[in-house]
Formats: structure tokens, C-alpha cells, sequence
């Protein structure tokens, strides 16, 4: 026989996806592993099922005669950013840097930042970096400021604010 487990995937944090693997050959059985969040394991091309991490999995494709052949394939699972909001960029070490964990897995994130008055004092495209409080180089007050996040990658964009503490 011969296989082809598909592409490697994304898929967002409690989505689905269908795993494009093709095979050839005569009586042919399929065993997906591990089965972790497959809908079915002996399918040639299961349901990936709301996974939560990021998964490789090996299709093995038995035929005639018990011959077995393998292939991988990979699932990358976008993970909801999590955005915290507070930062105190006092110089100290500790909470210094505004970091919104999973964020660098979007490749084509764009975030900005806002004050009270609308104006924008923070914007990150494409590669993500954190932003340590300030504007042009100036450390900016303690105050609330508000934020876009379009992540990209099909997930819908996020609004809200981050105070800056001394």
C-alpha cells in the first residue's frame, strides 16, 4: 500500500477539523494514533474534534498480505489568547512587559493600543512583541488604556482594556 497522512494543520482551540489523508492499495485498514480527539481511529480520514493541544499523529495503513505503512501529520492548535489586564513597568522584573500568552502563535496578529482620547500608543503587526508602557521611547502614566487584537487565523478580533500600575 502506500499513504499520505495529509498536511500538516491549524486548527483554533475548540474547533474541528477533517484530516485529508489518502491511501492506495487492496483491503486496505486504516489505525490513526494516538486516537486522542479523533471522532474515529480506523477512518482514512477522521474528525480532529476540539483538541486542546498540539497533536502528531501517524496514519498506518495495512493491506494484503499484513504489509504496513506509515506517514505523519501534524495538528497545531491555536490557543484562545490570554490577555491579562494589568502591568506594572516599574523597572523592577515583575510584570513589566504587557504579555498576552499564546498571541506569538497568530503569525498574522496585528494589535494595538489605545488611550482614553483615542489616541494610539502601541502597535504590533505580524511577529508579536510585547509592549513594556511606553510611547516613543517615554514611559507613559498610570491610566487605562484600550486595545484591538485581530489574531488572524480565522479567529474573531478581541476588545478591551489594560491599566498601567506603579
Amino acid at each position: 500500500p502506500t499513504v499520505n497522512a495529509g498536511p500538516d494543520r491549524k486548527v483554533l482551540e475548540g474547533g474541528n477539523l477533517t484530516i485529508q489523508a489518502t491511501a492506495s492499495g487492496s483491503n486496505l485498514s486504516y489505525l490513526w494514533t494516538p486516537s486522542q480527539y479523533l471522532n474515529s481511529p480506523t477512518q482514512l480520514q477522521p474528525k480532529c474534534v476540539e483538541p486542546k493541544f498540539d497533536i502528531l499523529y501517524t496514519l498506518a495503513v495495512t493491506g494484503i498480505g499484513g504489509c504496513t505503512v506509515t506517514d505523519d501529520m501534524f495538528v497545531d492548535v491555536l490557543k484562545i489568547p490570554r490577555i491579562p489586564n494589568t502591568f506594572s513597568p516599574n523597572g523592577d522584573g515583575i510584570n513589566d512587559l504587557w504579555t498576552i500568552q499564546y498571541l506569538d502563535e497568530y503569525t498574522a496578529n496585528h494589535l494595538q493600543v489605545f488611550t482614553r482620547a483615542g489616541q494610539l500608543v502601541f502597535e504590533s503587526r505580524g511577529l508579536y512583541k510585547a509592549w513594556d508602557g511606553t510611547y516613543k521611547g517615554k514611559t507613559l502614566p498610570m491610566d487605562t488604556y484600550y486595545y484591538i487584537i485581530e489574531p488572524g487565523s480565522g479567529r474573531d478580533p478581541v476588545t478591551g482594556y489594560v491599566t498601567i500600575v506603579k
